[in-house]
């Protein structure tokens, strides 16, 4: 589950070893036209089981479904959502929306302008989450005005993850958290008050004065973590900082846009979702959500057994994108 900065882009060699959605170009080739509306499926064999199934879902809630399902949110999922702005500016003015979102997330930007694309095409649009829709893609559902979740679904924390400093790396495009970097300095803090209290007390204990006890227990306290303080580069906490700050705004962007007009997770902790959870890959089912302050429900019986259905296939779905067709339209 990756929500990846631009700092944190792949190398050629690393992004090669991904299966890439299609360019543009290569997406409007591939699309193919199910019911008269141009969805984009790959694998190409999989656009007409996956959308008899969506077909379902949308029947079931009686509104208008848009699709996106991608391994990975970058720019060519962008490009691929974009092509549909007209129609979904069409539906999504004209009648509430479902915007189902299956995604372990991708690109911090690319996240953030499908995220704004989907707020200023529809004012009011409901998330649906039969799986999962982590990291990035939580960004985008902070944009709906409800998430429907499934009891085995899942969001996900919004730390960013940038390319790692650690020296002695196993990966050169290894990733980490900055709250990896925060939770270092946070240790070293705790670990060298605790020295100096233990030093303090043992010294006290032996009879050392007090002036003298403190001098020498600040002074081991001071040596422990002075070799570790010196592979830390101030810069790269710096970096970090900024990293957390941007996927903050963008939350607040998305969550809390200037037109109150748009109903949005306004009530959601964005920030905890920055800041707060030890991991990145840390669950947030239906009741952690709620304690979030997320406005989201379970699907209804019969949405949920289509959901169950749905799960079977995603696995073997790169990416789908597009307006689900009504079924009457066959």
């Amino acid at each position: 589950m990756k929500l990846v900065t631009e700092a944190g882009a792949e190398t050629q060699g690393e992004s090669e070893s991904r299966p890439k959605t299609a360019s543009k170009k290569e997406g409007t080739e591939k699309a193919q036209k199910v019911s008269g509306v141009e969805v984009y499926c790959e694998p190409s064999d999989k656009t007409g089981p996956l959308t008899e199934v969506l077909q379902r879902i949308r029947a079931a809630r009686k509104r208008p479904l848009f699709a996106l399902i991608a391994h990975f949110i970058d720019d060519d999922v962008c490009q691929q959502v974009y092509r549909w702005k007209g129609e979904l500016r069409s539906v999504g003015k004209a009648e509430p929306l479902d915007i189902l979102i299956h995604s372990p997330g991708g690109h911090l930007n690319e996240c953030y302008r499908v995220a704004r694309l989907f707020s200023r095409c529809a004012d009011d649009w409901e998330a649906l989450v039969p799986a999962c829709a982590a990291s990035g893609a939580t960004l985008i559902c902070l944009g709906s005005s409800k998430v429907v979740l499934s009891e085995v679904a899942f969001l996900g924390p919004m730390d960013p993850q940038v390319v790692s400093k650690r020296r002695g790396k196993f990966f050169e495009m290894e990733r980490q958290s900055p709250l990896e970097a925060f939770q270092a300095v946070r240790y070293l803090r705790e670990f060298s008050l605790a020295s100096l209290d233990a030093a303090m007390f043992f010294l006290l204990e032996r009879g050392v004065a007090a002036q003298p006890a403190l001098q020498a227990a600040a002074r081991l306290a001071v040596d422990l973590v002075t070799p570790i303080l010196h592979e830390i580069d101030p810069f790269d906490l710096g970096a970090f900082s900024l990293d957390s700050r941007v996927a903050e705004n963008y939350c607040r962007r998305v969550a809390a846009p200037a037109n109150e007009s748009r109903r949005t997770q306004r009530t959601a902790n964005y920030g905890a979702l920055v800041e707060e959870y030890p991991s990145h890959e840390f669950v947030i089912d239906v009741e952690e959500a709620r304690s979030l302050g997320f406005n989201v429900e379970e699907p209804t019986e019969e949405v949920d057994q289509v959901f169950d259905e749905l799960r079977g296939i995603l696995d073997a779905v790169h990416t789908y994108i597009g307006l689900v067709p009504d079924r009457s339209e066959d």
